[in-house]
């Protein structure tokens, strides 16, 4: 008869996955801790805020006037998309601009409604853009034409990437201009709640002590959009599979504990 004390403990449900299914495990879990956690605070030594590209939609499109909604053609994540009526890169780069000016206010000892265009050319952190081709020709356009003056911030502290032939996340870190990247303090990406566990998996260009991982849904309660429970769920299954075609590095998940 075997000694209780010596027989083993049982698995756990997680222990019990595959590795591949322990990756997309470990991204839900790291999903609700991004969605049940605050926001991080700015801080002075957010030095560039990296606004990491949706679906290639049209920036300025907010799906309130009825009309033809301009996109990439063939993209099947932009379809999707619109038939949700998300627009993801806009509301990124929203986001972006708020963290940029809160930092701005932050270094200045100002209120954010008291900055000034001058304020923002001097002590706002650059925001850094590199997308598919086609969205940087597009968000290029968009800033030629004003389309950051309803934001009221200067377009000079958008830095747009050259055309790269990026497609995915992966392509974003790998193709990230190193020119862009300050040599001190913190880089803060932002992105949606469901894609930053993917945006960690991804980096294998920025130490981790440098990086701040941002959700793009916060800020105005009045504004939160709930995360996209298919897109989540869609996220979550593909991990493997993005391994496999090497769109995610091997070995990279680090598990939350």
């Amino acid at each position: 008869m075997r000694n209780p004390d010596r027989m083993p403990s049982p698995m756990t449900p997680e222990e019990k996955m595959t590795p591949e299914r322990r990756k997309s495990w470990g991204a839900l879990k790291e999903m609700a801790e991004i969605g049940r956690g605050e926001a991080p605070e700015p801080a002075q030594d957010w030095n560039l805020i990296w606004v990491l590209s949706g679906p290639p939609i049209d920036i300025a499109e907010r799906f309130d006037i009825a009309g033809e909604v301009l996109f990439e053609h063939g993209a099947s994540d932009a379809e999707g998309d619109i038939k949700r009526r998300i627009n993801e890169s806009r509301e990124r780069l929203e986001m972006g601009i708020s963290i940029a000016k809160r930092v701005a206010a932050l270094r200045l000892g100002k209120e954010e409604g008291e900055l000034t265009p001058e304020d923002l050319k001097t002590s706002s952190p650059d925001i850094y853009w590199n997308a598919r081709d086609w969205a940087n020709d597009n968000l290029s356009a968009r800033i030629a034409e004003g389309f950051l003056d309803q934001y009221g911030f200067p377009a000079e502290k958008v830095i747009v990437s050259p055309n790269l032939g990026i497609k995915n996340t992966r392509d974003q870190f790998e193709k990230l201009e190193e020119a862009v990247v300050p040599t001190e303090g913190k880089v803060v990406i932002v992105s949606d709640t469901y894609h930053l566990p993917r945006v960690e998996l991804a980096n294998d260009k920025l130490d981790e002590g440098r990086v701040v991982f941002y959700p793009s849904e916060t800020g105005d309660p009045k504004k939160k959009r709930r995360i996209p429970v298919a897109k989540a769920l869609d996220e979550i299954r593909s991990i493997p599979e993005r391994i496999k075609g090497k769109t995610l590095p091997k070995n990279k998940w680090r598990e939350k504990e």
